[in-house]
């Protein structure tokens, strides 16, 4: 999977030692500040196990900052594979982060979120959709190296009713630094996907970010290997 993303900002960012989200989208505990938005675009190519032909999926997200703690973000995505275009997935998140970064032993957020899933994106018989609370911990194990972990409760409503569990755990070094590096790893137990996700982050200049990541699946559930150049730019 290849991927390339851009962030606009219409509003500067308060200084935070881990602001962004990984490039597999381990939430992180910080949220976008009140008033500000934050469009994201970005493309990708899969290619799954079963020796498909690769598709990309193109992707468009807005964040917003209600409170000084409180965010939430939309995402649209166009999955284009050898049968064409066709609508593929919705996504509404909303996140309320408690106390400022580094006021508790271990930094605390609430996350729930609405996901749509088309047959063209899941490969399922009928469109699915599932409401998922998570829970956000962020802690500095030591200086600058920052330790996330995201507990998720995916609830499927439709087709049928289901509940299952998944989690991911991120690590990035240094918080801000011109050449930062991390991995995630993610598991979903009850469709038994796993995959770490190592990435490299490098920051030539304040508002620009790139990020290079290659996830590697350890299940068969799971891709074979996905690679993503993300860029996020802020002005």
């Amino acid at each position: 999977m290849a991927l390339v993303a851009v962030s606009v900002e219409f509003a500067p960012r308060a200084a935070s030692a881990h602001p962004d989200d990984y490039i597999d989208e381990t939430f992180v505990f910080q949220t976008v500040d009140r008033g500000d938005t934050e469009l994201e675009g970005w493309v990708e190519v899969q290619q799954a196990r079963t020796g498909d032909d690769p598709r990309a999926v193109y992707t468009l997200a807005a964040e917003r900052g209600f409170t000084a703690h409180m965010m939430a973000d939309l995402a649209a995505q166009i999955v284009h594979d050898a049968d064409g275009a066709a609508f593929g997935r919705f996504r509404a998140e909303g996140r309320l982060r408690f106390a400022e970064e580094g006021d508790w032993p271990v930094d605390l957020a609430l996350s729930a979120e609405y996901e749509l899933e088309t047959t063209r994106i899941s490969g399922e018989d009928a469109a699915e959709h599932v409401v998922t609370p998570r829970l956000v911990l962020s802690r500095d194990l030591v200086p600058r190296f920052n330790t996330t972990l995201n507990l998720d409760l995916p609830v499927r409503i439709a087709p049928d009713a289901r509940v299952s569990f998944a989690y991911r755990v991120g690590v990035r070094y240094p918080a801000q630094a011109i050449v930062r590096v991390g991995a995630e790893f993610r598991h979903e137990v009850r469709n038994r996907v796993a995959e770490v996700f190592p990435q490299v982050w490098f920051q030539p200049r304040e508002n620009l970010a790139i990020k290079l990541g290659i996830g590697i699946g350890v299940t068969d559930a799971a891709e074979r290997f996905t690679a993503r150049l993300a860029v996020e730019l802020e002005i």
